[in-house]
């Protein structure tokens, strides 16, 4: 997990005035930090980006470029957004989770994402 995605789940959390068991959550996680090497590969990103119209936000270049620097696929439902990142191997774990209930005979508990 990022360190920004450390901070995604805590400010929701925050928001939402919900108390977690942040120890519970990160203690099982290993947090990969945002160092200046990430820095500069962000910024090359971002730049990147933005000369294409493609710009997805600032806290998830930073995500992408994390995953990068570290040669790690993104684990995200939100992979038209990422898709963007062209070098990002995006994984959906909706996806992923279908395609491993069909592979097993058993989709019927699996819903598509933004099913009602």
């Amino acid at each position: 997990m990022t360190a920004i995605t450390v901070y995604e789940l805590l400010f929701g959390v925050s928001l939402a005035k919900r108390e977690i068991g942040e120890q519970a959550l990160l203690g099982v996680m290993t947090v990969l930090p945002f160092d200046s090497g990430i820095a500069k590969r962000a910024a090359k990103l971002h730049a990147e980006l933005i000369s294409q119209n493609q710009n997805i936000g600032i806290k998830d270049v930073f995500i992408a470029a994390t995953c990068l620097v570290n040669d790690m696929p993104l684990l995200t439902s939100n992979e038209r957004h990422f898709s963007r990142v062209l070098e990002l191997t995006v994984i959906n774990p909706v996806a992923l989770i279908a395609d491993i209930a069909m592979d097993e005979g058993n989709i019927s508990n699996v819903s598509p994402p933004n099913a009602s």
